[in-house]
């Protein structure tokens, strides 16, 4: 990288600033934060005793921009004391705080004159290296570095981050006319290793990639919705997960982006973009037009095409907008066909392929408006980006599409579909039809292992490149690299001797075939390789233990069945644990249950911030029974006794308040929000380590590997003296849930529960200070998990949450 960036300036603390300079804070840089000061005092701050000279109220807007992202749902930071990190200040005292950044970022309003305002005054200020760019969502880069400095000019671009900038992977670098290209340079790198950002390298054109798209299709989808007379609910239905997209769908996304916000974005186009063939569409509709007069603008006024209220019994219901009337009503329950088929179509592509061509209403609305959506992507490339990826990843990594409009017409079948469009009067673009005559069948294709894009400016396809310290596994299975598997998980060879196990089953769920490839996984690493990585790319790591299959046998009664398959999955991650191999597990997204216990036999953690990570067998009436509990107390407890080895204190340390952390976290089923968090609660060790941008996560997993070989690898053995609380503890829990039941804050099966969790985290009914072994503990969290099994409320838990996806008190 061409320079380092270390120190960030934000100016804005807005919503988007104070949680852009928050995410910045979470990776570890040295982050200010500045807005301006507040025109006036108000009654508040004169009986607070401030002036006008006071530090309090000159910095105001920045605290409070800082307060409003440390209650941010979900949460802007990692971990609540990264917020400690930010420094705040305002414009006029600390503007020469700046010189010392590398990288400044407007966040301010999204009007031009303030914007440049900003700009005079910063470039008084910074320094020789200093990079300034704007978070604008549409305003041209030219426009907004006009009248500044050569210097200014050539250390300027836009970065255009995605609310909100923790999650969304998105980020847009539009460089201006003389941006160096030393700068874009640094800025991708920074933003793609260090804020674990996905770049997308965007023309100077309004509303760049995303947006430019993203608007396109809602405002078809809006015109569409109308025409055909469907009803709000009807085309979030169509337009949410059934084709990749998010839940919120159309609608609900307006809503919570803003009306406000979606006309401001749809007239950057209509006013910039005069040579645009669908210019027409971004005038804004009557509907939106009304919706803005009545205040209808989404969460911000708490009603848009949505309105969240409370009815005659106070219990919260989500009206919907009737179009016709602006009147709010019932949600309508959406009865289609094509839906209904789509929606139990197993697979996003097959989804997407079943709505796309089927006869009925829902199918033509699905026709008429990918159709428009594809042939508007198409049209736009070389203008808005150079390439279909960047294009394709824009609306993936901002706009959370499970495929891009490319990749959804590849799985569409690009002759099959293209041929329907001619068929409907649609105009297909001119490069897609050579494409099509040359013989070219896909946008994409892919040859032992390596990826290929069509490139329009060549006629010819080009190598999608993708960096060294990117492993992706269906690459490596397409070179033949797979060394073992079954229908559950594969083992494959990542290289320099390092083999990956990767679950593959829905939502990754632990079953027999997965605990099988465990135990086969053990074996041939010990044997042939230097030593093993689990991690995978679905969205989840794993959601823990095939629950259908536990409830089915405990259902028939097979009791020696289910001890079984429990002594099975237990013996597996003790194999794991003890590998004569280093074992570096590397999460991302959800890791539950079995999924969290299988990082708890791990040597070493590798996992990606965005880990969500727990031990939440309770929400189901059972407890962690694959030596979750076990490590759990071993975790809350062995720094005690290593300070023992040292002589430092006697035997009799009270186990107790280590042992009420470790329950607490297990009966509450804590899930961490973070990689960070998980490290806070206990489930990680501070020596596991957190990579931002998941992307990386499998290399770093090796690496980690790798390293530890160099160190000089020693397996350790099974532990055999493992000191617990025993009964007096135990007694103490007891009388705890007794008293929590008695005031009614838990139920009777919660206290069923807990007090299994309490018995196997003190040993048992075994003497205070007593020795026991790994297998005792695990003992007896199998006993536990069998005797829940057997309850009937337990069972009603698991199958609620089977049916409902959400656990059940009763």
């Amino acid at each position: 990288m061409s320079k380092r960036i270390r120190k960030v300036g934000v100016i804005g603390a807005g919503v988007m600033g104070a949680t852009i300079a928050a995410h910045i804070a979470n990776v570890g840089m040295d982050v200010t934060l500045l807005d301006i000061v507040p025109p006036e005092l108000t009654e508040k701050d004169e009986n607070k005793g401030l002036t006008r000279e006071s530090k309090a109220f000159r910095n105001k807007f920045a605290k409070n921009g800082l307060d409003t992202a440390l209650k941010s749902k979900p949460a802007s930071f990692y971990v609540p004391e990264n917020a400690s990190s930010v420094n705040i200040g305002n414009m006029e005292d600390d503007l020469a705080s700046l010189s010392e950044a590398d990288w400044l970022i407007e966040v301010v309003v999204e009007n031009i004159d303030i914007k440049r305002k900003v700009f005079e005054s910063i470039e008084s200020v910074i320094g020789s290296g200093t990079i300034i760019t704007s978070n604008t969502s549409g305003i041209l880069a030219e426009e907004l570095c006009k009248g500044r400095s050569d210097h200014f000019r050539k250390h300027f671009a836009i970065t255009h981050f995605f609310n909100p900038p923790r999650y969304m992977k998105l980020l847009e670098i539009v460089p201006g006319p003389e941006t160096h290209p030393e700068v874009i340079e640094a800025l991708a790198e920074t933003s793609e290793r260090v804020l674990g950002k996905g770049v997308v390298y965007a023309k100077d054109t309004p509303n760049f990639v995303a947006n430019r798209i993203g608007v396109f299709s809602l405002l078809f989808a809006i015109r569409t919705m109308i025409d055909m007379g469907l009803s709000i609910e009807a085309v979030d239905k169509l337009t949410g997960p059934v084709i990749g997209h998010p839940k919120s769908a159309s609608f609900r996304t307006a809503d919570l982006v803003g009306l406000d916000t979606l006309v401001h974005v749809a007239s950057n186009v209509y006013d910039g973009a005069p040579d645009d063939e669908r210019r027409d569409l971004f005038k804004v509709p009557d509907l939106l037009n009304q919706m803005l007069e009545k205040k209808f603008l989404g969460e911000k006024t708490h009603q848009g095409f949505y309105k969240k209220t409370k009815d005659s019994e106070g219990k919260r219901v989500i009206l919907s907008l009737d179009y016709n009337t602006l009147e709010y009503g019932p949600q309508e329950k959406v009865k289609l066909a094509s839906f209904e088929t789509a929606k139990t179509t197993s697979g996003t592509a097959e989804k997407i392929k079943s709505l796309f061509y089927a006869k009925d209403v829902g199918g033509e609305f699905t026709f008429r408006t990918l159709t428009e959506t594809l042939i508007y992507s198409a049209n736009r490339i070389p203008e808005i980006a150079d390439d279909i990826v960047n294009v394709d990843n824009a609306m993936k990594w901002g706009f959370a599409w499970k495929l891009g409009p490319f990749e959804i017409w590849d799985v569409l079948g690009l002759e099959k579909s293209v041929d329907k469009m001619k068929g409907a009067g649609c105009e297909v673009p001119s490069w897609v039809k050579k494409m099509l005559d040359a013989g070219n069948a896909s946008f994409y294709k892919s040859e032992a292992g390596t990826l290929f894009c069509y490139d329009p400016a060549a006629s010819d396809y080009k190598e999608v490149l993708v960096k060294p310290e990117i492993i992706l596994l269906p690459s490596l299975k397409d070179q033949e690299k797979k060394v073992a598997g079954n229908t559950g998980a594969s083992l494959v060879d990542i290289g320099d001797g390092v083999a990956c196990l990767e679950f593959h089953t829905k939502m990754n769920a632990m079953g027999d075939d997965i605990t099988n490839m465990v135990i086969q996984s053990a074996d041939i690493v010990s044997n042939d390789f230097e030593g093993l990585v689990i991690a995978n790319h679905a969205v989840n790591f794993s959601v823990g233990a095939n629950l259908p299959l536990v409830l089915f046998t405990a259902q028939e009664e097979e009791w020696d069945d289910l001890d079984w398959m429990v002594k099975k999955f237990q013996d597996a991650f003790m194999k794991l644990k003890y590998m004569e191999k280093p074992v570096v597990a590397a999460p991302a997204g959800m890791a539950l249950g079995g999924g969290c216990e299988i990082c708890l036999a791990s040597d070493r953690v590798r996992c990606a911030a965005e880990t969500y990570m727990g031990l939440v067998e309770v929400g189901v009436g059972l407890i962690p029974a694959g030596g979750g509990t076990k490590e759990m107390l071993i975790r809350s407890t062995e720094h005690l006794f290593e300070v023992q080895k040292g002589g430092l204190y006697p035997k009799q340390i009270d186990l107790m308040p280590f042992i009420a952390r470790a329950f607490e976290t297990i009966a509450l089923a804590k899930v961490s929000t973070s990689g960070p968090e998980a490290i806070k609660l206990g489930y990680l060790r501070p020596t596991d380590k957190v990579t931002i941008n998941r992307d990386y996560l499998m290399e770093e997993a090796k690496k980690t590997v790798l390293a530890m070989n160099m160190e000089g690898y020693t397996p350790s053995s099974p532990k055999d003296k493992i000191r617990v609380a025993g009964e007096d503890t135990f007694a103490t829990i007891r009388f705890g849930l007794w008293s929590m039941n008695a005031s009614d804050y838990v139920t009777e099966h919660d206290v069923t529960i807990s007090e299994k969790i309490g018995y196997v985290l003190c040993g048992g009914n075994v003497h205070p200070d007593t020795y026991v072994t790994e297998q005792y503990l695990l003992d007896l969290e199998r006993e536990a998990f069998l005797s829940l099994c057997g309850e009937p409320k337990t069972q009603a838990r698991i199958q609620h949450m089977l049916s409902t996806g959400k656990p059940l008190r009763n």
